[in-house]
């Protein structure tokens, strides 16, 4: 038996509610709080949303009148949003996938050695002189290295045993978010620029503004992607890739002010997110639908205080979020 003292020992669900209870979190409901305990776990339930509730910051002290219900309705919002969030982020991602491939295609073929990891096959549309960069070798030899993988999926391994060629949009259906960003860096300059104009149309920004934009903005939709995914909060991640100011303001249609994104609205946060999705989404029946979704997810919470707080004030969104995306769809498609 070991004789070590360990840190976070086993606790039954009954030394669990009597653990919360000590930290003056009420429970009027044993049984429903034992029943969550048992499915979503202490450490998701509690460590997960436990800041919003701190009466000192960094302590174990939760506020007079924290419910153990309040976090878990906590939970249930921020998973619901998550879920929304995803949705369009993986539209995004099609976007971009889509776009790369058929540029990739008209201009460099449909044909790629994939014993030829050094990329110097010029019939090969991931031959290195069609790219740049100082890490274009090393991004190149990772594209090749997915068609090599012994983990192919059906498209790539369909086209890998029965055609003779494996063409960039079958290509793209293998290859994760983040590679796929790492090849968008490595176009050139004119390549990088045609596909940034497909984003964004708006005459207002230059094209090396439209380029810092885009590639800020695939940044922190990665980062948001594999935070949501790993099971992290919508709204306590840090640490995040920063939305250019002046861009911002320009392609949101004057929905979000520099006062507010100096004060940190807009800048990688929740809404950060959400407003990437509305400038890079192009497609207005598709906008509807996101924007129903968050207020069918945040609108029965609306009049709601959690700890004194709105859910708005939580999720770091303007208390006339739902108003200012109706805006910036009203004058995008007008």
């Amino acid at each position: 038996m070991s004789s070590i003292q360990f840190d976070k020992p086993f606790k039954t669900y009954d030394e669990q509610i009597s653990i919360l209870r000590s930290r003056k979190i009420i429970i009027e409901n044993p049984i429903f709080a034992k029943r969550i305990l048992s499915s979503l776990s202490y450490y998701t339930i509690i460590n997960g949303y436990k800041n919003t509730f701190l009466s000192v910051p960094g302590s174990e002290k939760f506020s007079e009148g924290t419910t153990f219900e309040d976090l878990y309705t906590l939970h249930i919002i921020d998973t619901n949003l998550n879920s929304i969030i995803l949705k369009y982020i993986l539209y995004i991602e099609r976007y971009l996938k889509t776009r790369l491939s058929y540029l990739v295609s008209e201009k460099y073929g449909v044909y790629t050695d994939t014993s030829d990891m050094s990329n110097t096959n010029p019939s090969d549309y991931l031959f290195r002189d069609n790219y740049t960069g100082s890490g274009r070798n090393n991004i190149l030899k990772r594209i090749k290295e997915v068609l090599t993988s012994s983990n192919l999926n059906q498209s790539v391994a369909h086209y890998a045993n029965d055609k003779n060629h494996i063409p960039a949009w079958i290509l793209v259906t293998a290859m994760p978010l983040g590679l796929a960003i790492k090849w968008y860096t490595i176009l050139k300059s004119t390549d990088k620029q045609s596909i940034c104009e497909q984003f964004i149309e708006s005459n207002s920004l230059s094209v090396e503004e439209k380029k810092e934009f885009i590639l800020k903005a695939f940044s922190l939709l990665k980062e948001f992607r594999n935070s949501i995914a790993h099971g992290n909060r919508t709204f306590n991640i840090s640490g995040l890739p920063v939305l250019p100011k002046n861009a911002l303001l320009s392609l949101s249609y004057g929905n979000i002010s520099a006062t507010e994104y100096n004060a940190g609205y807009g800048k990688n946060d929740t809404f950060a997110i959400i407003l990437i999705c509305f400038i890079l989404l192009n497609d207005h029946y598709l906008l509807i639908n996101f924007l129903q979704d968050l207020e069918y997810t945040l609108m029965p919470y609306k009049e709601t205080l959690i700890n004194n707080k709105t859910i708005f004030e939580i999720f770091k969104l303007p208390n006339n979020t739902f108003d200012r995306l109706n805006s910036m769809l009203t004058k995008r498609f007008s």
